[in-house]
C-alpha cells in the first residue's frame, strides 16, 4: 500500500511526495517502459508529476509528485528557482521524457509572457539533461484524458485518480502544500484534493504515457 505519510518530504519553496518503492535507484528497465516527467509550468506555482509508464501505457505507476511555490520571488528570480528545483528532480528521478502543454494562444499578453519564461527556464533543462520534450495542446490533452476535449478540470482530476490508482491512498493534510480546498463535495466539511497544477503536470504525463508513438 503507498503510505503518503512515510514518504512525504519538503523543502523551503517546493512540496513533493514520493513513492520509495520507485526512486531512480530502482527504475523499471523492463521493454517498452519509460519514465515520463509531467510539468505544469507558471510563474507562481509550477505543478510536477513523474510517471512510470509500461505495456505501453496500460501500466501507469506514480514515482513523485511536487508543487513549486514561487510565490516570493520577484523576476527573474522566481524563473531561477523554478530552474533549480526541477533540476534537483530530474537529476533525482532521471525521467526520458518531459511533457508540457503547448501555449494556449487566448491568455493576456502579460499572463502569456510570464508563462512563456517559465516554459523556457523548463525547456532549457530538457536540452541540458537531454530529455525528449513533448508538447501537447490543451484540448489534446483533456480529449485523452478525460474523453473530452472541452472538459473542466475537475473532470480533468476525476480522471487522473482513476489512471493513477496510488492518488486513493494518499492523505492529504492542510499543511502538506500540494492540496487544494474543496467544499462541494461533502456539505459543510473541508475536503483536501490534488492541487490543480499538480493534476494538470499528471494530465499531460498520461497523455504521453497513451501515446504509442513513444514507445517506438
Amino acid at each position: 500500500m503507498f503510505n503518503i505519510n512515510t514518504f512525504y518530504k519538503k523543502s523551503n519553496n517546493s512540496d513533493s511526495i514520493n513513492n520509495q518503492n520507485n526512486s531512480n535507484n530502482n527504475n523499471n528497465n523492463n521493454d517498452n517502459s519509460i519514465r515520463i516527467i509531467g510539468i505544469d509550468p507558471g510563474s507562481i506555482y509550477t505543478g510536477w508529476g513523474i510517471l512510470d509508464s509500461s505495456q505501453f501505457g496500460r501500466k501507469i505507476k506514480l514515482v513523485s509528485i511536487g508543487l513549486i511555490d514561487a510565490k516570493k520571488y520577484h523576476y527573474p528570480h522566481n524563473l531561477g528557482l523554478i530552474f533549480n528545483e526541477l533540476k534537483d528532480v530530474i537529476e533525482e528521478y532521471s525521467p526520458s521524457i518531459m511533457v508540457i502543454e503547448s501555449v494556449f494562444s487566448g491568455l493576456n499578453p502579460s499572463s502569456l509572457i510570464k508563462l512563456s519564461q517559465a516554459r523556457g527556464a523548463i525547456c532549457l533543462l530538457s536540452s541540458l539533461f537531454s530529455i525528449n520534450l513533448k508538447e501537447y495542446a490543451p484540448r489534446y490533452i483533456k480529449k485523452n484524458v478525460a474523453g473530452y476535449g472541452g472538459a473542466d478540470k475537475e473532470a480533468v482530476r476525476r480522471m487522473v485518480y482513476n489512471f493513477i490508482k496510488e492518488l486513493k491512498d494518499i492523505n492529504f493534510n492542510d499543511n502538506d502544500g500540494i492540496s487544494d480546498n474543496n467544499t462541494g463535495i461533502e456539505k459543510g466539511r473541508k475536503i483536501l484534493i490534488l492541487n490543480n497544477n499538480i493534476s494538470d503536470a499528471l494530465s499531460a504525463a498520461i497523455c504521453c504515457a497513451t501515446d504509442m508513438s513513444n514507445y517506438i
